[in-house]
Order: C-alpha cells, then sequence, then structure tokens
C-alpha cells in the first residue's frame, strides 16, 4: 500500500510539474506579443493636503507623465484589478465612458492594483483583451496609500479642474452615472 500510495503522489506531482512549465511557457511566448503602450508602472507619488495626490508614471516613449499634466475639466480615476468581477462588470461602460467625452477634455485613468513578477504583461494582456484605450498605471501601496488607503474594488475618483476630490464611489457605475458626475464636476 505504502508503494501504491507513493507511486501515485510521484504522478501527480510530475503531472502538476508538467503543467506548470506548460503554462509558463505559454505566457512568456504570449507576453512578448502583447503591445499596449497604455500601461505604465507608477514611478512616485506625491501626496498633497486637499488635493489629488499627484503621481507620475513613463508613457510608451519613456518620457515622465505626471497626473497634473493629463487633467483637464474633471478626471475620472477608477481601481480596479484584472481578478475583480465588479471591475469587470464596469469595464465596458469606462471604455465607451473615454470614448465618449475624451474630446471634450476629460480624462479616465485606470489604476490597476494587480500585483506579481509578471504584474506589467498581465495587466498589458487584460488592456489589449479588453480594448482599453484610456492610460493604465499599475499602482504602488504609495498611491494607494495616498488616495485614502484604497482596499475595496472598484474604487473611483472624480476630480474637479482644480485637482480636487469632489466624489468617492465604491463599486461598479454606470456610463451615465459616470458622465452626469464629471459633467457636474467641470462646472
Amino acid at each position: 500500500m505504502n508503494i501504491r500510495s507513493g507511486s501515485a503522489f510521484l504522478a501527480a506531482v510530475l503531472l502538476l510539474l508538467s503543467g506548470c512549465a506548460k503554462q509558463q511557457e505559454h505566457k512568456e511566448a504570449s507576453a512578448t506579443e502583447v503591445r499596449a503602450d497604455n500601461v505604465s508602472e507608477v514611478v512616485s507619488v506625491e501626496k498633497r493636503e486637499a488635493k489629488v495626490p499627484n503621481f507620475t508614471w513613463k508613457d510608451a516613449s519613456g518620457n515622465t507623465v505626471n497626473f497634473d499634466a493629463v487633467r483637464g475639466k474633471a478626471a475620472l480615476v477608477n481601481f480596479w484589478a484584472t481578478w475583480c468581477g465588479p471591475c469587470k462588470k464596469e469595464l465596458p461602460d469606462l471604455v465607451a465612458l473615454d470614448a465618449d467625452l475624451a474630446a471634450k477634455g476629460f480624462k479616465v485613468i485606470g489604476v490597476s492594483t494587480d500585483r506579481g513578477s509578471n504584474v506589467i504583461d498581465d495587466v498589458r494582456s487584460f488592456v489589449k483583451e479588453h480594448d482599453i484605450k484610456y492610460q493604465v498605471v499599475v499602482s504602488t501601496e504609495d498611491l494607494e496609500e495616498a488616495f485614502g488607503n484604497v482596499r475595496l474594488l472598484p474604487t473611483s475618483f472624480i476630480i474637479d479642474g482644480q485637482g480636487k476630490i469632489v466624489q468617492t464611489f465604491v463599486g461598479p457605475r454606470s456610463k451615465e452615472f459616470f458622465t452626469e458626475a464629471l459633467l457636474a464636476a467641470s462646472k
């Protein structure tokens, strides 16, 4: 009986190891094909009193961009994760919102709270798969803390033209809801 259970254990381990190796090879191959130039890592975070934190990232050309430079009439900063069901539910509305309001100077910035050794590649794959065109940055603990210790997802912030957080929403919202909030913040 010991030999039998030992053989079964060894077979299970070998099966698991071969499955992980194939998955890793597949992931590495697909990561080289992914081109989502709108995904960047947060480089620094500046906490400020009574204003949204000013955070920076590198764009596709390697230039440093900060939140203050891209702020328009009003902005929506949405904290989310690739594994979050409610985040995925509101994603089509955020993509449509950005398509409708970007020409009017409104900004949508997605902040991925995903973690892991391949986080940039994972988020880029997700962004490409879901055709997200707005800027997506991969968060840091400093950024999450600067926004009030974000722990529930999705969490969205409406920021007015002066850089003040005027509304915070936890949970998924519709395109219409966000449109009204952005228009109200721009007045």
